[in-house]
């Protein structure tokens, strides 16, 4: 038997730059959260600064939301839940030349431990949306390895002998690239988290997808996200700020009913069941030929080692 994990979305409607009341909302949600038995709670991108660049307190928002980081880490600590706290802007010097004043702004997704409150993997987002470009720095890929899979607390069953559920994080635009999801799942993903701020009520379409489809972004996400998850036969968190937030899992697809609401806040606890995607690796196999040697498509990867000859 596969474990069954309780998992929270909670889908803050965060207020642009006012990052002492997006906080206290998100550690209310959190709260009962824990007081409802989940075992991770996830908040959305931008849940501390909202999505605002060109406003002027914009980057001094995003310099005070990163000391907001160890406040998570205490409250992941005390009331014993995993937390990835959306996503966190941070602001850095733009090179490592001391006189330089050049700053640039990452956005950065964490899992904190629910034990100790420390900080078990970090990710950069690299796929930026077109609007992003301007005002922030992506995640490297000159490495070739962007995305890693990391060992959570959350564990498999006696069967497995107790062995950690490999998690691994992307950020909204990533959504679209199978890429970044074949990457994890080769370095072991069974879970992967995704914090959004994807905005899909059609209100910032052009003129001509409106006429096509204005639900077309809707429809974009609810189709991606269960094809991610059967096809990676891996559970897919997805937590949106504008709305849609669900969690999808192989064999079972969207737990919990459809996705949230659009442009409400609230939270969502539901109860995943792992087994689909062991289910599907024993029929599908999909898992096994991504991470197979000689592996038909392993040169689009791009990584070390996994380039075609």
């Amino acid at each position: 038997m596969a474990p069954i994990y309780k998992i929270a979305i909670i889908q803050l409607q965060p207020e642009d730059v006012a990052v002492e009341d997006n906080f206290t909302r998100a550690e209310s949600f959190i709260r009962q959260a824990a007081a409802q038995g989940a075992h991770l709670a996830v908040l959305p991108e931008y849940h501390l600064t909202s999505w605002c660049p060109d406003h002027p307190d914009f980057i001094a928002a995003c310099a005070e939301s990163a000391t907001y980081l160890p406040r998570y880490q205490a409250l992941a600590r005390d009331l014993h839940i995993n937390i990835v706290p959306g996503t966190i802007c941070e602001v850095h010097p733009a090179s490592s030349d001391s006189t330089s004043e050049e700053k640039e702004i990452r956005n950065m997704a964490y899992w904190i431990d629910a034990s100790t409150g420390s900080l078990l993997a970090s990710y950069q987002k690299l796929n930026l949306w077109h609007s992003e470009r301007p005002h922030l720095t992506a995640g490297s890929s000159l490495s070739h390895t962007p995305h890693r899979a990391f060992d959570t607390p959350l564990t498999w069953g006696p069967d497995q002998n107790g062995r950690p559920i490999r998690a691994g994080m992307l950020i909204c635009w990533d959504l679209a690239f199978p890429e970044a999801f074949r990457a994890l799942v080769r370095d072991g993903a069974e879970l992967i988290v995704i914090p959004s701020y994807w905005v899909s009520d059609g209100s910032d379409l052009d003129e001509a997808r409106k006429r096509m489809n204005a639900g077309c972004e809707g429809l974009f996400i609810d189709s991606v996200l269960v094809a991610r998850a059967f096809e990676s036969e891996c559970v897919v968190v997805f937590c949106n700020a504008p709305g849609l937030s669900q969690v999808v899992a192989p064999v079972f697809g969207r737990v919990g009913g459809e996705g949230m609401g659009r442009n409400v806040e609230g939270m969502r606890v539901v109860e995943v069941d792992f087994e689909g995607g062991v289910v599907l690796e024993r029929e599908y196999k999909i898992r096994g030929d991504l991470r197979g040697e000689g592996w038909h498509y392993g040169y689009e990867l791009g990584a070390e080692g996994e380039k075609g000859e």
